[in-house]
């Protein structure tokens, strides 16, 4: 009788240890051997709560206690992830390869199934950019079909993810999408004003229903910085003030990292042309740029071209083989130089003469030849 009683009690106790914890479980077969770590996916870092190798069966459980807000986690075999998020004491259940660790089953969780389909669509992105970036050439026209894979990747993305954004915002499948990267580039542009509209809307559900969490403040802090952007290309410039129209000097770096100083340029007669690669007018915009510098270039011609491109990948790969002069300001839309020159549509370009001053502002790129060569 008391070795009943014995073993009643530490069933009792091992239960009431994991009543307010939350289970991950499964298994990862052709993995023996190898460590299984359990990890914390948190705003600035990510912690290892627990770990385990592996047997022969594959088997593994984790417990973890219950958070207040929605928490997010993954399982690393390797340099391979499965990434996950808790929001209650329930079980979740894995079932992978250590082969193919992220082509996995998960049990337990319907929001899950969205992370699982949100992390697929961000692999082929990924996979998608990598061949790009790996696709080099001189030619106007494999420039041009990169630009346009990587345009067409992007929207692939998005068209599985807009969806489990805008069906349920305030889900962890919604939260996850808007963070997820690609070379350690954000997909989601708190400065694109598509974009920020599904970070908003996610900034706002959580606000209500998970108001206070850390999470929350993350994304109302990034709904406010896009907005105030918007405010602030609405306001006047220096260069509107000015009743004579002398040049903002700008320096930023080319794609070799090299600082390249507008003000460098004088005594050339110069385009200085804002712009974005990650739009539909790029490709068919820089072919007739290209024209116009091929014509002029040789009698002391020259463009510097500043890119608001968020996205680093898609500016590299279509500037590389550019003969002018192609720099980045990392800002994007919050830009600093892009505000004092009043640039509030894309593409915006200016004319700038051999003593370095602003003659006008650029309405129409196809008219300009005559401008330039009444300067040259």
């Amino acid at each position: 009788m008391k070795k009943y009683l014995y073993l009643l009690i530490v069933i009792v106790t091992f239960s009431a240890c994991h009543r307010n914890d939350f289970t991950v479980t499964g298994n990862v077969s052709d993995a023996e051997g190898k460590t299984l770590y359990f990890e914390a996916t948190q705003i600035d870092k990510i912690v290892t709560l627990d770990s385990i190798k592996l047997k022969s069966d594959g088997k593994f459980t984790f417990y973890a206690p219950k958070t207040e807000f929605p928490e997010f986690y993954r399982l690393r075999l390797d340099s391979s992830y499965i990434h996950f998020a808790i929001d209650s004491t329930e079980t979740v259940a894995f079932h992978t390869s250590g082969k193919s660790f992220t082509d996995y089953s998960v049990e337990g969780s319907e929001e899950n199934k969205q992370i699982q389909e949100v992390s697929k669509a961000g692999s082929l992105l990924k996979n998608e950019v990598d061949k790009i970036l790996s696709n080099t050439g001189t030619s106007d026209s494999i420039r041009i079909a990169n630009a346009k894979r990587l345009l067409n990747a992007l929207d692939q993305y998005k068209k599985t993810t807009l969806p489990i954004i805008y069906g349920n915002p305030k889900s962890k499948a919604a939260y996850f999408a808007i963070f997820q990267q690609v070379n350690g580039n954000i997909i989601f542009d708190p400065f694109d004003k598509e974009d920020s509209k599904a970070i908003r809307a996610v900034a706002n559900a959580y606000d209500v229903y998970y108001k206070g969490s850390h999470r929350a403040k993350q994304l109302y802090n990034m709904a406010i910085a896009s907005l105030q952007a918007e405010r602030q290309l609405k306001q006047p410039t220096l260069l509107e003030q000015a009743k004579e129209a002398s040049l903002i000097d700008i320096s930023l770096p080319d794609i070799k990292g090299k600082q390249q100083k507008l003000s460098d340029l004088k005594g050339k007669v110069v385009l200085l042309d804002f712009t974005a690669y990650q739009t539909d007018y790029s490709p068919e915009y820089n072919i007739l740029l290209a024209k116009i510098y091929k014509q002029f270039r040789d009698k002391g011609f020259e463009i510097y071209q500043v890119s608001l491109d968020n996205n680093e990948n898609f500016w590299k790969v279509s500037a590389s083989n550019l003969p002018w002069i192609c720099v980045r300001d990392e800002a994007s839309i919050y830009s600093t130089v892009a505000n004092l020159y009043n640039v509030k549509n894309l593409p915006s370009a200016f004319l700038i003469d051999r003593t370095g001053a602003i003659q006008k502002r650029i309405a129409s790129i196809e008219s300009i030849s005559g401008e330039i060569q009444k300067l040259l």
